[in-house]
């Protein structure tokens, strides 16, 4: 497709012209300055610009046909940002207290992609107050590589995005092929797009063989998210001069080689970091030990190993494999808990009394040796039957886990129950069986543990404040949640209040949040009313900054038992060690305070990344799954609603897909946003978040990572059965 570089962008000229002036422009003076004849097609195309730019708010309407920009915009720079798209509609998050958040329409985007900053100038606030505006500039593209299909139509050579996220493909010219033929899968930049009218261009910098299948379809997401593929010659020579450890105690560490520690992990985890003992106390207490691979030991400041891990801030989890921060010869053996091997650990032991009070503890440098190593399931067959190796140990750790998580409740926490979705591969890593992992008395034995340890370790450092006299607490990397978005959890209330749960008025406090988690127990309804109340929580970062943790309800957390795959955790183990040895300098002080801030910053950018990853990795998953079944039907409940249809989870399958608008037909059907909700005019059939609906899988586009559904047969059937009359065609106009 050729660039159309004549056709003109007459809204971005009208705001041009109008931001330039004094007060309202006439609109014959408007078309002089534009040269547009009165008497042309021009001059009526822009008065009905010029109406709709009016309802939208972009422009203020004044007598005898005069116009102005919103007067709080017409004094304004206007406001920059990251946007970040979603199907037909994107926001750009802002530093203005006022407008954090400025909502834009595709045809508002001009030639602004996913991640590129940009420069927006808002609309009149309607009373709502959610803002809307357009992009008038795009000051930075962003450097993100796009992964999609090669496609010819004929003429012209176009790379299909992968991720919806891009509502547009991209001209690639033959010289920019790289070798790439039609059906390929591969990776491309950003080359540049000068006219909205026109397509983008891209450049392939990488071919990775036919799209569809599935070890190419998983290679690109690792090359789209920039995962690395090995570690430096540097770096795994640094990793493999370390020797296995002996029973040999050095001086400084705790001997604890004889001590009943054992280690309760995924059946499927190689890497093991966190391990546990519990202690009989004399006076009737007990001290719960939490003993943590020891990786600072071997990953020093400042060295190749450390400086890579620190790039990658965390392992990355993927469908068709790990992408870890460590290599392999230390995540899997020298740091690793594994069993009947002397390992270096870094040991938290905490002393509770029976109702779950922690009245002491000590950090301390060991050598210990796992006993014995539990799957989550073996750990469970014994809590459940109480029978089994190291029973007593397992329903001691449990009866603790019970008493700190019901301690934690009636401190503030929320009890979000989650699902976990892990895909069964072939020999070809084609996914041939999803598997949905729930919360268990074993895993939550774990976490209970985990969390009791990571809040003693960041609650240590006002031991250490108080010590030294210190007027600031002492540099760490913190694990932070802040309170949750208003407009978000509003939104969210409003759907739940819709689902038939009680809502009380006023804040939202954790108890009550619980409450309403407790309602949904039972009910159809409680994934999507968990997954609801997490989307409208803050995300949690790291930071030198501490402001608490409003999900679990503490004060103080930081994160400590998982060092091999998280760098913070690193830090964190070496921060304490420096600060048991006295306070530091002030010159080291300093640079621990900045590198803690760079940390924070560095590990929460690639925590985001990994995410992100992770979602395409199981999407992708899901999508190859659904093709497998294409024509089937299933039930499935609804996760999400919007203007263009409602997406819906398949119970067996466990993968979601779009029931678009426009096909289902049994009715015409009406979007209530208020409610969040499709409702049909005549046979009043309602879609909501949590209806279970029959569906059948009509197409899944494995590049597009996108499954489409349609209603199943049987289910249109049982609808015209209740209506009494056929169902009538849907228009095509938008409701």
């Amino acid at each position: 497709m050729k660039r159309l570089t004549t056709i003109r962008d007459l809204r971005t000229e009208i705001l041009e012209l109008l931001s330039e002036a004094n007060s309202p422009v006439q609109m014959l003076d408007m078309s002089k300055k534009l040269r547009i004849r009165a008497d042309s097609d021009d001059y009526e195309q822009m008065r009905e610009l010029l109406n709709v730019m009016a309802d939208e708010g972009a422009l203020m309407r004044h007598s005898r046909r005069r116009y102005s920009l919103p007067s709080f915009v017409q004094t304004a720079d206007g406001l920059r940002g990251v946007l970040s798209t979603y199907h037909d509609n994107a926001t750009v998050k802002t530093d203005d207290p006022e407008m954090p958040v400025v909502h834009i329409k595709r045809q508002h985007m001009l030639t602004a992609l996913d991640g590129d900053v940009v420069q927006v100038r808002p609309h009149a606030i309607p009373k709502d107050r959610k803002v809307r505006g357009e992009v008038v500039a795009i000051i930075e593209r962003s450097a993100h590589p796009i992964s999609g299909t090669i496609e010819y139509d004929g003429a012209f050579y176009y790379l299909i995005p992968d991720e919806a996220k891009y509502h547009v493909d991209f001209l690639v010219s033959e010289k920019n092929l790289n070798g790439a033929k039609p059906g390929d899968k591969a990776l491309a930049t950003f080359v540049r797009w000068e006219h909205a009218n026109a397509s983008p261009e891209a450049s392939v910098k990488e071919v990775f063989g036919l799209s569809g299948k599935a070890t190419v379809e998983f290679a690109a997401i690792r090359k789209e998210f920039r995962l690395p593929a090995e570690f430096p010659s540097r770096v795994e020579a640094e990793a493999a001069a370390y020797a296995q450890p002996t029973s040999s105690v050095p001086p400084g560490r705790t001997n604890l080689l004889d001590e009943l520690i054992v280690t309760i992990d995924p059946v499927d985890a190689r890497d093991f970091d966190d391990a546990l003992s519990l202690r009989q106390l004399a006076n009737g207490n007990v001290e719960l030990g939490v003993h943590i691979a020891d990786v600072s030991h071997y990953v020093t400041e400042g060295s190749a190993l450390d400086l890579e891990a620190l790039l990658r801030g965390n392992s990355t989890y993927l469908v068709d494999g790990v992408v870890p921060m460590l290599p392999e010869h230390l995540s899997n053996d020298i740091c690793s808990l594994v069993p009947h091997k002397p390992r270096f650990a870094y040991s938290v032991f905490m002393e509770f009394t029976a109702s779950g009070e922690r009245t002491s503890y000590r950090i301390e440098e060991s050598v210990i040796e796992s006993k014995r190593r539990y799957s989550y399931e073996e750990a469970q067959e014994i809590i459940d039957t109480g029978v089994g190796d190291n029973a007593d140990l397992i329903l001691r750790l449990q009866e603790l886990a019970k008493t700190l998580f019901a301690l934690r409740m009636t401190d503030g926490g929320i009890d979000f129950e989650t699902q976990e979705v892990k895909f069964l591969l072939d020999e070809n890593k084609m996914p041939v069986k999803a598997v949905v992992k729930t919360r268990t008395d074993a895993t939550s034995l774990v976490e209970e543990c985990m969390l009791a340890a990571n809040r003693t370790v960041a609650e240590h450092l006002h031991v250490l404040k108080a010590a030294w006299k210190t007027k600031e607490m002492p540099p760490y990397v913190y694990r932070v949640h802040d309170q949750p978005d208003k407009e978000k959890m509003e939104a969210a209330v409003g759907i739940i209040r819709a689902l038939g749960f009680d809502v009380p008025s006023g804040r939202l406090t954790p108890p009550v949040i619980n409450g309403i988690l407790k309602q949904a127990a039972d009910r159809v309804e409680k994934p999507v009313v968990n997954t609801l109340f997490l989307r409208s929580m803050a995300k949690a970062v790291y930071t030198k900054n501490n402001i608490g943790h409003f999900g679990l309800g503490f004060a103080d957390y930081a994160h400590f038992t998982s060092p091999i795959r998280r760098y913070p955790d690193l830090y964190v183990h070496r921060a304490l060690k420096e600060y048991a040895k006295g306070q530091p300098e002030r010159k080291r002080w300093s640079e621990l305070k900045e590198l803690a801030g760079h940390v924070g910053e560095q590990c929460s950018l690639t925590e985001r990344a990994a995410v992100e990853a992770e979602r395409a990795s199981v999407k992708c998953a899901q999508t190859m799954l659904a093709r497998e079944h294409i024509g089937t039907d299933h039930i499935g409940y609804v996760t999400g609603v919007a203007q263009f249809g409602v997406f819906v989870t398949l119970n067996d399958l466990m993968i979601e897909g779009l029931l678009h608008m426009r096909d289902i037909n049994d009715d015409y059907y009406v979007f209530d946003e208020k409610r969040m909700r499709l409702y049909g005019r005549k046979n009043k059939r309602v879609f909501r978040y949590g209806s279970l609906v029959r569906v059948r899988i009509a197409k899944a586009n494995v590049e597009k990572r996108m499954i489409d559904l349609v209603l199943s047969i049987d289910q249109v059937e049982e609808v015209k059965k209740k209506s009494g009359k056929a169902a009538p065609k849907r228009r095509t106009r938008e409701s």
